[in-house]
């Protein structure tokens, strides 16, 4: 099995890059397909929102450290979600870019990883990065196959994502020509507001089909679920069934097939 790896990425901040690689990784691990999600972010917020603090994971990997899979990514203690696993960041990995210094290949670390035997379980590798353009996220770019950009309806957010558009054309051109962007994914969204709608529109007509159909709500419940280590789709809600609705148009997107019978 050679999993898909996507990654999720936007330097701008408070975009909701992290609750979105976080609840889709859970809801699609529940339709039956097996996932790692890796955490690339020293400040691990995903990591810290689905499991305690673990002593190993992405950084010892990435240094080449002997570690058995499952030491450091079997979280089937949290979420109640046994497809689901966890390779998690720590504030560590801020040091990384100093300890590749003079490395001719730093940027191809996440990709040959991902590369070895213990990896090749997943269905897919789902890749949440830090908000900035930094190594670590390049490495991301370097090693994806898809690329899911996360957006808020906010003034600046088509701004913001110039500088990741021009990244991502010289990663294809350099490192990864097969990168695809699989699409884009409209968070925190509030109908009621003229400006959110109009904003949600620019996005649309700049972006076209890479939109997805379906947008996020904002709501207070993703934080209840954090809070409580659990997936969204615990809590009966509006914002539960939108993230049903985006997973199975993303699985759709990168091509699977999956059994309709495990997506109730």
């Amino acid at each position: 099995m050679n999993p898909l790896k996507v990654l999720f990425a936007n330097q701008k901040g408070g975009v909701g890059k992290t609750t979105t690689c976080r609840e889709l990784s859970i809801c699609i691990a529940s339709k039956g397909k097996r996932i790692l999600v890796v955490d690339l972010d020293p400040q691990a917020n995903l990591s810290k929102s689905l499991i305690e603090p673990l002593s190993k994971g992405l950084y010892e990997a990435l240094l080449g450290n002997e570690f058995e899979l499952k030491e450091v990514t079997l979280r089937q203690d949290s979420v109640q979600e046994s497809n689901l696993y966890l390779l998690s960041g720590n504030k560590k990995l801020a040091g990384l870019e100093k300890s590749f210094i003079g490395d001719v290949d730093a940027y191809l670390k996440l990709k040959d990883l991902f590369a070895t035997d213990c990896f090749q379980q997943f269905d897919y590798i789902f890749i949440d990065s830090p908000p900035t353009l930094s190594l670590l996220t390049l490495n991301g770019l370097v090693c994806a196959d898809y690329l899911i950009i996360p957006m808020n309806p906010s003034l600046y957010s088509l701004q913001g994502t110039n500088d990741l558009l021009e990244t991502i054309s010289k990663v294809k051109k350099s490192f990864n020509p097969d990168l695809s962007i699989a699409g884009v994914i409209i968070n925190a969204f509030d109908s009621v507001p003229t400006i959110t709608r109009e904003i949600k529109a620019e996005i649309n007509e700049a972006f076209g089909s890479k939109v997805f159909s379906t947008s996020i709500s904002k709501s207070i419940k993703i934080e209840k679920a954090i809070e409580s280590k659990k997936g969204i789709g615990e809590f009966n809600s509006k914002l539960a069934d939108e993230i049903n609705i985006i997973a199975d148009e993303l699985i759709e997107r990168l091509g699977g097939n999956y059994d309709k019978e495990i997506k109730r």
